[in-house]
C-alpha cells in the first residue's frame, strides 16, 4: 500500500511540471542587452597663433629673440569696472570692430582693446585715440567690463584667450621693451612678464595688424 501512494505522488509532481511547461508561450523572448550612448560636448579648443605671430615679428628683428628672455615682474589686481565701449549686440556698434575683437573658444566672450583706441570722424577719417580702454565683454550675461585702461606711454599690440579663463595681452611701451600679461579672470590677478631690455626700434605691430584684418584701413 505504502508503494502505490509513493508511485501516485511521483506521478502527481511529474503531470505538474509538465504543466508549468506548457502553460509558458513558446515565442517569449528574452530582453535583448541594449546599447545607451552618451552625447559627449566636444570641449572648445584654443590656438597660439595670436601668439606665434607677435613672437615672429619681434624674432624677424630681434636676433636670438625667444619667451626665454622675458622675466617675470611682480603680479597685480585686476580691477574690473563698468567699459565704455558700444558691445556688439548694441544697434550703435560698428560691424568693423568685429574682426578685430579676441574671442574665446565658443564666441561667448572676447576682449575689445579697439574700438576706444580708434574711430572715424565725420568725415570718415581714422582717428587714433592717445588712450586705451581694454574690455572684456560677456555676451550672455551682457557684461562689458574694464579690465585695464593705458595711457600713451602703454598700449596692448595684441590678444587671446590662453584656455576658458586665462586671457593673455601682449603688449609694448614708449620705452620700446616688449611685455606680456597673462591675467586670470577667476582670481582677477595678473601675471606680467617684461623683456629684458629696450629694443631700438618703434613696434609697428599694432598698425599692421590692423591695416593686415581691414586692408581699407589708411
Amino acid at each position: 500500500m505504502q508503494k502505490i501512494i509513493i508511485l501516485i505522488f511521483i506521478l502527481i509532481l511529474v503531470y505538474s511540471c509538465d504543466t508549468r511547461k506548457e502553460d509558458q508561450p513558446a515565442d517569449i523572448q528574452l530582453p535583448t542587452e541594449q546599447i545607451v550612448t552618451v552625447a559627449v560636448d566636444k570641449q572648445p579648443t584654443y590656438s597660439t597663433a595670436v601668439r606665434n605671430q607677435w613672437e615672429s615679428y619681434y624674432a624677424d628683428i630681434i636676433p636670438n629673440f625667444s619667451r626665454e628672455n622675458f622675466t617675470t615682474e611682480e603680479s597685480f589686481k585686476i580691477i574690473r569696472s563698468k567699459g565704455t565701449v558700444t558691445p556688439i549686440w548694441d544697434k550703435k556698434f560698428n560691424p568693423v570692430y568685429k574682426d578685430f575683437f579676441a574671442f574665446n573658444a565658443d564666441s561667448t566672450q572676447y576682449i575689445d582693446f579697439d574700438s576706444y583706441k580708434w574711430g572715424f570722424d565725420d568725415k570718415g577719417q581714422l582717428v587714433i585715440n592717445p588712450d586705451q580702454e581694454i574690455v572684456l565683454v560677456n555676451i550672455p550675461q551682457k557684461k562689458v567690463e574694464r579690465i585695464l585702461f593705458y595711457g600713451p606711454s602703454f598700449w596692448v599690440e595684441d590678444a587671446y584667450f590662453k584656455n576658458d579663463s586665462v586671457v593673455v595681452l601682449l603688449e609694448n611701451s614708449t620705452d620700446r621693451i616688449p611685455a606680456y600679461q597673462e591675467i586670470n579672470l577667476k582670481q582677477n590677478k595678473s601675471n606680467y612678464y617684461l623683456y629684458n631690455k629696450s629694443v631700438d626700434f618703434d613696434s609697428e605691430y599694432y598698425k599692421n595688424r590692423i591695416s593686415r584684418i581691414y586692408p581699407e584701413m589708411p
